[in-house]
Protein backbone atom coordinates (compact mmCIF):
# COMPACT_ATOMS: atom_id res chain seq x y z
CA UNK A 1 0.00 0.00 0.00
CA UNK A 2 1.33 3.38 -1.40
CA UNK A 3 1.06 6.87 0.91
CA UNK A 4 2.16 9.56 -1.47
CA UNK A 5 3.73 12.71 -0.77
CA UNK A 6 4.14 14.00 -4.99
CA UNK A 7 1.33 12.47 -6.01
CA UNK A 8 1.26 11.74 -9.90
CA UNK A 9 -2.45 11.82 -10.51
CA UNK A 10 -2.06 15.83 -9.33
CA UNK A 11 -1.50 18.57 -11.84
CA UNK A 12 2.21 19.73 -11.02
CA UNK A 13 2.24 23.41 -12.05
CA UNK A 14 5.64 25.32 -11.83
CA UNK A 15 5.40 28.49 -9.88
CA UNK A 16 7.82 31.42 -9.02
CA UNK A 17 7.57 32.17 -5.39
CA UNK A 18 9.94 35.33 -5.31
CA UNK A 19 8.81 38.28 -7.84
CA UNK A 20 9.20 41.88 -8.16
CA UNK A 21 7.84 44.28 -11.27
CA UNK A 22 7.56 47.78 -11.83
CA UNK A 23 5.08 48.10 -8.54
CA UNK A 24 8.55 48.93 -6.42
CA UNK A 25 11.92 47.79 -7.98
CA UNK A 26 11.21 45.83 -10.80
CA UNK A 27 10.97 46.54 -14.45
CA UNK A 28 8.06 44.53 -15.91
CA UNK A 29 4.78 45.48 -15.32
CA UNK A 30 2.70 42.44 -13.41
CA UNK A 31 0.87 41.86 -16.94
CA UNK A 32 4.12 41.21 -19.01
CA UNK A 33 5.81 39.49 -15.81
CA UNK A 34 2.98 36.95 -16.55
CA UNK A 35 3.10 36.76 -20.25
CA UNK A 36 6.73 36.10 -19.86
CA UNK A 37 6.77 33.53 -17.36
CA UNK A 38 3.89 31.72 -19.07
CA UNK A 39 5.83 31.59 -22.49
CA UNK A 40 8.66 29.59 -20.30
CA UNK A 41 6.39 27.32 -18.82
CA UNK A 42 4.94 29.18 -15.24
CA UNK A 43 1.56 28.82 -14.45
CA UNK A 44 1.56 30.47 -10.72
CA UNK A 45 3.70 33.54 -9.96
CA UNK A 46 3.88 35.18 -6.27
CA UNK A 47 4.00 38.94 -6.70
CA UNK A 48 5.86 40.09 -4.11
CA UNK A 49 7.29 44.02 -4.95
CA UNK A 50 8.55 45.41 -1.71
CA UNK A 51 6.66 46.57 1.18
CA UNK A 52 3.32 47.33 -0.50
CA UNK A 53 0.80 44.75 -1.24
CA UNK A 54 -1.01 45.09 -4.75
CA UNK A 55 -3.73 42.66 -5.89
CA UNK A 56 -2.87 41.40 -9.30
CA UNK A 57 -6.09 38.81 -8.94
CA UNK A 58 -7.39 40.17 -12.20
CA UNK A 59 -4.33 38.76 -14.06
CA UNK A 60 -6.07 34.88 -12.78
CA UNK A 61 -7.68 32.97 -15.39
CA UNK A 62 -7.98 28.89 -15.97
CA UNK A 63 -4.37 28.57 -16.70
CA UNK A 64 -2.44 30.88 -14.85
CA UNK A 65 -2.85 31.74 -10.87
CA UNK A 66 -1.44 35.07 -9.60
CA UNK A 67 -0.75 34.94 -5.89
CA UNK A 68 -1.24 38.24 -4.00
CA UNK A 69 1.81 39.19 -1.52
CA UNK A 70 4.64 41.37 -0.94
CA UNK A 71 8.25 41.06 0.76
CA UNK A 72 8.91 42.70 4.03
CA UNK A 73 11.82 43.67 5.21
CA UNK A 74 13.26 45.08 8.33
CA UNK A 75 16.80 46.48 8.48
CA UNK A 76 19.26 47.46 11.13
CA UNK A 77 20.71 51.06 10.04
CA UNK A 78 22.72 51.46 13.62
CA UNK A 79 25.32 49.62 15.10
CA UNK A 80 25.02 48.60 19.02
CA UNK A 81 26.10 52.56 19.82
CA UNK A 82 23.94 53.99 17.59
CA UNK A 83 26.20 55.11 14.99
CA UNK A 84 24.92 54.76 11.38
CA UNK A 85 26.15 51.82 9.61
CA UNK A 86 27.25 51.59 5.50
CA UNK A 87 24.30 49.85 3.46
CA UNK A 88 27.06 47.15 2.81
CA UNK A 89 26.72 46.22 6.74
CA UNK A 90 23.57 46.42 7.40
CA UNK A 91 22.23 43.57 8.60
CA UNK A 92 18.30 42.68 7.62
CA UNK A 93 15.38 40.17 7.22
CA UNK A 94 13.65 39.90 4.34
CA UNK A 95 9.70 37.86 4.98
CA UNK A 96 7.55 37.17 1.82
CA UNK A 97 3.71 37.55 2.45
CA UNK A 98 1.24 35.08 0.96
CA UNK A 99 -1.82 36.19 1.12
CA UNK A 100 -4.56 33.22 1.46
CA UNK A 101 -7.26 35.55 0.48
CA UNK A 102 -6.32 37.00 -3.04
CA UNK A 103 -7.95 40.24 -2.10
CA UNK A 104 -6.31 40.55 1.15
CA UNK A 105 -4.67 44.13 1.53
CA UNK A 106 -3.72 44.17 5.01
CA UNK A 107 -0.57 45.85 5.54
CA UNK A 108 0.51 44.70 8.89
CA UNK A 109 3.44 46.36 10.73
CA UNK A 110 4.35 48.78 7.49
CA UNK A 111 5.27 52.15 7.95
CA UNK A 112 3.59 54.31 5.56
CA UNK A 113 6.96 56.24 5.15
CA UNK A 114 8.07 52.71 3.75
CA UNK A 115 6.10 53.29 0.81
CA UNK A 116 7.94 55.62 -1.92
CA UNK A 117 5.49 58.25 -3.56
CA UNK A 118 5.32 56.32 -6.69
CA UNK A 119 3.77 53.22 -4.63
CA UNK A 120 0.90 55.14 -3.35
CA UNK A 121 -0.04 56.66 -6.28
CA UNK A 122 -0.07 53.11 -7.76
CA UNK A 123 -1.81 51.91 -5.17
CA UNK A 124 -4.58 54.53 -5.38
CA UNK A 125 -4.88 54.54 -8.91
CA UNK A 126 -5.18 50.83 -8.49
CA UNK A 127 -7.85 50.26 -5.69
CA UNK A 128 -8.75 53.99 -5.34
CA UNK A 129 -7.97 54.22 -1.87
CA UNK A 130 -4.77 55.03 0.62
CA UNK A 131 -2.48 51.94 1.42
CA UNK A 132 -4.06 50.57 4.72
CA UNK A 133 -1.63 50.59 7.30
CA UNK A 134 -0.57 50.86 10.86
CA UNK A 135 2.12 53.16 11.28
CA UNK A 136 4.45 50.78 12.66
CA UNK A 137 7.98 51.29 14.09
CA UNK A 138 9.77 48.37 15.59
CA UNK A 139 14.15 48.49 15.42
CA UNK A 140 15.82 45.45 14.35
CA UNK A 141 15.45 42.79 16.96
CA UNK A 142 14.03 39.20 17.64
CA UNK A 143 11.01 40.62 19.25
CA UNK A 144 10.45 42.99 16.32
CA UNK A 145 10.84 40.02 14.32
CA UNK A 146 8.53 38.06 16.16
CA UNK A 147 5.72 40.83 16.20
CA UNK A 148 5.45 40.60 12.37
CA UNK A 149 5.31 37.42 11.99
CA UNK A 150 2.18 37.08 14.26
CA UNK A 151 0.51 39.80 12.95
CA UNK A 152 0.94 38.66 9.98
CA UNK A 153 -0.18 34.95 10.23
CA UNK A 154 -2.91 36.68 11.72
CA UNK A 155 -4.04 38.74 8.94
CA UNK A 156 -4.26 35.38 6.83
CA UNK A 157 -0.60 35.29 5.46
CA UNK A 158 1.71 32.51 5.26
CA UNK A 159 5.37 33.99 6.15
CA UNK A 160 8.60 32.74 4.41
CA UNK A 161 11.94 33.71 5.51
CA UNK A 162 13.68 34.88 2.55
CA UNK A 163 18.03 34.60 1.41
CA UNK A 164 19.33 34.84 4.75
CA UNK A 165 23.13 34.83 3.25
CA UNK A 166 22.33 38.30 0.97
CA UNK A 167 20.78 39.60 4.51
CA UNK A 168 23.66 39.09 6.36
CA UNK A 169 21.52 36.53 8.67
CA UNK A 170 23.44 34.71 11.48
CA UNK A 171 21.61 31.70 13.49
CA UNK A 172 20.21 33.87 16.28
CA UNK A 173 18.61 35.76 13.66
CA UNK A 174 16.38 32.67 12.56
CA UNK A 175 16.33 29.68 14.98
CA UNK A 176 13.93 31.02 17.49
CA UNK A 177 11.20 32.51 15.06
CA UNK A 178 7.82 30.87 15.25
CA UNK A 179 5.08 30.76 12.90
CA UNK A 180 7.30 30.47 9.78
CA UNK A 181 5.50 28.54 6.92
CA UNK A 182 8.45 28.73 4.84
CA UNK A 183 12.35 29.43 3.99
CA UNK A 184 13.64 29.75 0.85
CA UNK A 185 16.04 27.24 0.73
CA UNK A 186 17.32 28.98 -3.11
CA UNK A 187 17.06 32.41 -4.50
CA UNK A 188 18.46 32.86 -7.79
CA UNK A 189 19.44 36.55 -8.00
CA UNK A 190 21.37 36.27 -4.79
CA UNK A 191 22.78 32.98 -5.54
CA UNK A 192 24.20 35.34 -8.94
CA UNK A 193 25.36 37.79 -6.62
CA UNK A 194 27.06 36.03 -3.47
CA UNK A 195 27.70 32.15 -4.95
CA UNK A 196 25.76 31.49 -1.56
CA UNK A 197 22.54 30.97 -1.13
CA UNK A 198 21.58 27.66 -1.65
CA UNK A 199 21.74 27.31 1.95
CA UNK A 200 20.04 23.50 2.94
CA UNK A 201 22.21 23.40 6.10
CA UNK A 202 20.47 26.31 7.53
CA UNK A 203 17.38 24.30 6.34
CA UNK A 204 17.61 21.45 8.04
CA UNK A 205 19.34 23.29 11.31
CA UNK A 206 15.91 24.86 11.65
CA UNK A 207 14.38 21.44 11.11
CA UNK A 208 16.65 19.81 13.57
CA UNK A 209 15.37 22.63 15.93
CA UNK A 210 11.91 21.74 15.97
CA UNK A 211 10.64 24.22 13.17
CA UNK A 212 7.95 22.59 10.86
CA UNK A 213 8.61 24.50 7.86
CA UNK A 214 8.74 24.32 4.50
CA UNK A 215 11.14 24.93 1.99
CA UNK A 216 11.00 26.89 -1.73
CA UNK A 217 13.09 27.87 -4.35
CA UNK A 218 12.38 31.40 -6.17
CA UNK A 219 14.00 33.89 -8.80
CA UNK A 220 13.78 37.18 -6.80
CA UNK A 221 13.90 38.64 -10.26
CA UNK A 222 14.14 42.40 -11.07
CA UNK A 223 14.71 42.23 -14.50
CA UNK A 224 16.47 45.47 -14.66
CA UNK A 225 17.07 47.78 -17.95
CA UNK A 226 14.53 44.65 -19.42
CA UNK A 227 17.14 41.81 -19.07
CA UNK A 228 15.61 37.83 -18.32
CA UNK A 229 19.00 37.35 -16.11
CA UNK A 230 17.92 36.60 -12.72
CA UNK A 231 14.98 34.89 -14.09
CA UNK A 232 13.71 31.19 -14.54
CA UNK A 233 16.59 29.61 -11.87
CA UNK A 234 14.88 28.71 -8.76
CA UNK A 235 11.25 27.29 -9.09
CA UNK A 236 8.36 25.14 -7.16
CA UNK A 237 6.09 22.67 -8.49
CA UNK A 238 2.96 22.71 -6.37
CA UNK A 239 0.50 20.16 -6.84
CA UNK A 240 -3.44 20.51 -7.56
CA UNK A 241 -6.12 18.50 -8.14
CA UNK A 242 -7.64 22.20 -10.50
CA UNK A 243 -5.41 25.44 -10.93
CA UNK A 244 -7.78 27.69 -9.20
CA UNK A 245 -5.73 30.35 -6.30
CA UNK A 246 -8.14 28.45 -3.30
CA UNK A 247 -6.09 24.87 -4.72
CA UNK A 248 -2.67 26.50 -5.14
CA UNK A 249 -3.18 27.98 -1.05
CA UNK A 250 -4.08 24.47 0.20
CA UNK A 251 -1.49 23.03 -1.72
CA UNK A 252 0.73 25.29 -0.25
CA UNK A 253 -0.34 25.23 3.10
CA UNK A 254 -0.47 21.27 2.83
CA UNK A 255 3.11 20.86 1.74
CA UNK A 256 2.17 19.45 -1.73
CA UNK A 257 4.82 20.92 -3.71
CA UNK A 258 8.59 20.91 -4.29
CA UNK A 259 11.27 22.77 -5.37
CA UNK A 260 13.54 23.13 -7.76
CA UNK A 261 16.85 24.29 -10.00
CA UNK A 262 16.27 22.34 -12.73
CA UNK A 263 15.58 18.47 -11.57
CA UNK A 264 11.33 17.06 -11.86
CA UNK A 265 10.48 14.97 -9.39
CA UNK A 266 7.56 12.59 -10.72
CA UNK A 267 6.40 10.49 -7.81
CA UNK A 268 7.46 10.28 -4.06
CA UNK A 269 5.85 7.90 -1.98
CA UNK A 270 6.07 5.57 0.93
CA UNK A 271 5.27 1.78 0.88
CA UNK A 272 3.87 0.00 4.01
CA UNK A 273 5.00 -3.51 1.85
CA UNK A 274 8.71 -2.88 1.82
CA UNK A 275 8.73 0.05 4.24
CA UNK A 276 10.75 1.98 2.20
CA UNK A 277 10.38 5.29 0.65
CA UNK A 278 10.76 5.64 -3.53
CA UNK A 279 11.24 8.28 -5.44
CA UNK A 280 11.20 8.69 -9.40
CA UNK A 281 12.59 12.04 -11.20
CA UNK A 282 13.93 12.85 -14.31
CA UNK A 283 17.95 12.04 -14.87
CA UNK A 284 20.47 12.50 -11.65
CA UNK A 285 23.53 11.86 -10.59
CA UNK A 286 23.00 11.68 -7.06
CA UNK A 287 19.45 10.79 -4.91
CA UNK A 288 20.28 11.54 -1.26
CA UNK A 289 17.73 10.82 1.79
CA UNK A 290 18.59 13.41 4.48
CA UNK A 291 17.45 13.01 8.06
CA UNK A 292 16.41 14.51 11.33
CA UNK A 293 19.71 12.21 12.85
CA UNK A 294 23.34 11.73 11.76
CA UNK A 295 20.75 9.37 9.18
CA UNK A 296 21.69 10.31 5.17
CA UNK A 297 21.61 8.01 2.36
CA UNK A 298 23.27 7.86 -0.91
CA UNK A 299 22.38 6.43 -4.21
CA UNK A 300 25.24 7.52 -6.93
CA UNK A 301 25.30 6.79 -10.54
CA UNK A 302 24.49 8.42 -14.07
CA UNK A 303 21.41 9.02 -15.32
CA UNK A 304 19.42 7.60 -11.77
CA UNK A 305 15.60 8.15 -12.48
CA UNK A 306 14.75 5.98 -8.79
CA UNK A 307 15.66 5.65 -6.01
CA UNK A 308 14.58 3.65 -2.72
CA UNK A 309 15.04 4.01 0.81
CA UNK A 310 14.54 1.94 4.04
CA UNK A 311 12.77 3.80 6.73
CA UNK A 312 13.26 2.48 10.14
CA UNK A 313 11.01 4.68 12.50
CA UNK A 314 13.96 6.06 14.21
CA UNK A 315 14.32 9.35 11.77
CA UNK A 316 12.09 11.67 13.21
CA UNK A 317 11.52 13.11 9.58
CA UNK A 318 12.94 12.52 6.22
CA UNK A 319 13.82 14.40 3.09
CA UNK A 320 15.31 14.03 -0.32
CA UNK A 321 17.05 16.07 -2.50
CA UNK A 322 18.56 15.22 -6.02
CA UNK A 323 21.26 16.68 -7.85
CA UNK A 324 21.79 16.31 -11.88
CA UNK A 325 24.56 16.25 -14.33
CA UNK A 326 24.69 20.11 -13.85
CA UNK A 327 24.68 20.45 -10.22
CA UNK A 328 21.02 21.84 -10.04
CA UNK A 329 19.26 20.34 -7.00
CA UNK A 330 15.86 19.84 -6.07
CA UNK A 331 14.55 19.15 -2.58
CA UNK A 332 10.96 17.41 -1.15
CA UNK A 333 9.53 18.94 1.72
CA UNK A 334 10.29 16.95 5.11
CA UNK A 335 7.89 13.76 5.31
CA UNK A 336 7.59 13.37 9.28
CA UNK A 337 7.52 9.75 10.11
CA UNK A 338 4.64 10.16 12.42
CA UNK A 339 2.64 10.93 9.37
CA UNK A 340 3.04 7.26 7.51
CA UNK A 341 0.44 5.74 9.07
CA UNK A 342 -1.68 2.50 8.02
CA UNK A 343 -4.80 4.38 7.81
CA UNK A 344 -3.94 7.04 5.09
CA UNK A 345 -2.64 5.07 2.60
CA UNK A 346 -4.00 3.63 -1.11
Amino acid sequence: MKKYFIDPRLEWHKANMHTHTNLSDGYFSPEEMKKVYMEHGYSIVCFTDHEVIFDNSYLTDDKFVAITGKEHSITQYVDEDGNPLKWRDMKTVHLNFFAKDPHNLQHVCMDYDRASEKQRQQFKERHGFDIPVDHYHGEFSQETLQNIINKANSAGFLVQFNHPNWSLNTREDYINLKGLWGFEIYNYLTDLETGAEYCPNIYDDMLRHGHRLFCTMGDDNHNYQGSLEGSFGGFTYIGVPKLTYENVIKALENGCFYCSMGPVIKSMYYDSDDKKIHIECSEAEDIVLVGYNRHFLHVYGENLTHAEFDINGEEVYVRISIKDKNNRWANTNPIYIEEIKEDSYE
